[in-house]
């Protein structure tokens, strides 16, 4: 099955084989793990796929080149004629005005690479950065290993609506945690945004807390992600995936969290450059827009809620104080 799990990640398969290594996937959910291993190892070759770039400043630093050698005294090389002679009287005090072009030039140059540099390093380990985004990806591979493990035992992923009043997103933590299937190295922070962070409260100890209370700590649950509030049928309020029309591979069900409600804008824990979606199957993909399917927000309901879907079709990832019951 390896190379057929390669082809899935690279989405090189049919329609016919991605049913079947799903199929197989459901079959052997033990071979989940190794499908995010070989993600994880697939992943360097996107730093490949694009043309590499030109040395940088490479004319300027062709130009120092032609200049050095132009100053330089004596015949540098047998390829390379001496330079003309200079008249006396074209220099000022007897100093070389070649000779202070050339200190310019490196002095100009100096200064233009270090505050490259400055701006590269800055990037190289940003949040935006593209090392940021394939860690905060391996974190949301660990949290699909909990919330399969999860569906395995109880045959459906954890659902945060059961737990009204306190049904909001970041209950799956707690869930997860109280179930055993949270991992030590799985974190509630991003790590574009900061060091390792585990959530301190269980399941019994938030049902325990006043509302005043609860709502106080309920942000901070599940922090920079989210989570789906399932969707509605009637009175009645499904889980995530529960009944889905679509696959797994397009149901989107955790994903780095969302700015601010009513903030129309990508995911803040990448400086609102996109965020990190993880999908039913278990794989992972970067999104530069808040769009997935048919043009639908992936925060924000059909009627413009950060609620439950109004259908099956209509998936809902809220951050970790939103309510699946608005």
């Amino acid at each position: 099955m390896d190379e057929q799990f390669i082809g899935y990640l690279l989405n090189a398969l049919d329609e016919r084989g991605m049913r079947d290594v799903e199929a197989y996937l459901q079959a052997y959910p033990e071979t989940r793990r190794k499908l995010a291993l070989l993600q994880q190892a697939l992943e360097p070759l996107a730093a490949d796929k694009e043309a590499p770039a030109p040395p940088p400043l490479l004319v300027e630093r062709t130009l120092a080149k032609v200049a050095e050698q132009i100053c330089a005294e004596g015949r540098p090389s047998a390829d390379l004629p001496h330079a003309p002679p200079i008249s006396p009287q074209s220099l000022s005090g007897g100093r070389s005005w070649w000779r202070r072009a050339d200190i310019m030039v490196a002095a100009s140059l100096l200064i233009t690479a270090v505050g490259i540099a400055l701006v590269v390093l800055d990037r190289m380990r940003g949040p935006s950065s593209a090392a940021m985004i394939v860690e905060c990806k391996n974190n949301l591979r660990e949290f699909f290993v909990s919330l399969h493990e999860y569906r395995d035992v109880n045959k459906r992923f954890p659902d945060v609506a059961r737990e009204s009043p306190r049904d909001v997103a970041g209950m799956v933590v707690p869930i997860l945690n109280e179930a055993g299937t949270l991992s030590d190295g799985v974190s509630i922070r991003c790590p574009g945004v900061g060091a390792p962070l585990s959530c301190p409260f269980t399941v019994s100890s938030l049902r325990q807390m006043s509302d005043a209370e609860f709502a106080l700590h309920s942000s901070s649950l599940s922090m920079c992600y989210a989570y789906s509030l399932g969707y509605r049928e009637g009175d009645m309020i499904h889980g995530p995936a529960d009944g889905s029309q679509t696959s797994f591979s397009q149901t989107p069900i955790m994903a780095d969290r969302p700015p601010a409600e009513g903030v129309q804008f990508d995911s803040i824990n990448h400086d609102g450059k996109g965020q990190n979606v993880l999908f039913a199957d278990g794989h992972v993909q970067f999104l530069t827009g808040r769009a997935f399917g048919a043009d639908l927000d992936i925060f924000r309901n059909r009627a413009d809620k950060v609620a439950s879907g109004v259908d099956a079709a209509d998936i809902v990832l809220g951050y970790s104080a939103a309510k699946a019951q608005p």
